[in-house]
């Protein structure tokens, strides 16, 4: 739902809810396979709006940070995984917090935010911030935001789940978790794109804000505890 409203966030909030209860590989993998049917559907409904020009600037320097991420997620310790991804949504809510108050442009950030949201995506699963304060910067419309973020996410999350399964990571649980969870996904999308028209802006990002907020301190005391 959060996502069709606002273009990014599913990660981001099932991610830190899902560590909570289960181990990080099977959320990170379990929230990429749900997403990625999620942001399917939403790229269909708008694919007409996408700027190609920004996605591909920010989805081919991605592709390089992919291995990195992956490797980080097998080898990294589970609980400073759980505090690492608590901390990174905390510095990057503050970083779209800027990227609002302080608008330009910028190729050469769009290729950084480009690599770290392929490094977040394989990873933790958390691609969106970096991409977004890209997006931010570009000053596109609320329709054309959207779309773009839509077709990244299919770009970098088809190419994770590809990664995964060559990594030997994509378990019979993480699939069955996403399966599960899928039509609640409908639900949600369904919901959050009859929200749009209704859903005030200032007040929407400060709510997705505080949420995001809260979801990472909890993942991060989960791994302190």
């Amino acid at each position: 739902m959060v996502q069709s409203v606002g273009g990014f966030g599913f990660a981001l909030f099932a991610v830190p809810m899902m560590a909570l209860a289960i181990d990080m590989p099977s959320a990170v993998i379990a929230a990429s396979i749900a997403s990625l049917v999620n942001v399917v559907g939403l790229c269909v409904r708008s694919y007409r709006d996408i700027d190609w020009s920004t996605t591909k600037r920010l989805n081919i320097p991605a592709v390089f940070g992919m291995p990195i991420g992956v490797y980080v997620l097998v080898k990294l310790n589970e609980d400073v995984l759980k505090v690492a991804l608590g901390g990174i949504i905390m510095v990057l809510i503050i970083v779209l917090l800027r990227a609002k108050s302080q608008p330009r442009r910028s190729s050469a950030i769009d290729v950084v935010a480009g690599f770290v949201s392929g490094v977040l995506s394989t990873s933790t699963s958390t691609n969106g911030p970096p991409l977004v304060f890209a997006a931010q910067l570009r000053g596109l419309s609320p329709a054309v935001f959207r779309a773009t973020m839509s077709a990244s996410f299919v770009i970098q999350g088809s190419l994770s789940l590809l990664l995964f399964i060559v990594a030997g990571e994509v378990t019979e649980r993480a699939v069955l978790l996403a399966l599960i969870g899928l039509p609640l996904v409908v639900v949600g999308q369904w919901i959050g794109v009859r929200m749009r028209p209704h859903v005030d802006g200032s007040r929407f990002t400060k709510l997705v804000y505080g949420l995001l907020a809260v979801s990472a301190a909890s993942v991060m005391w989960s791994g302190i505890s």
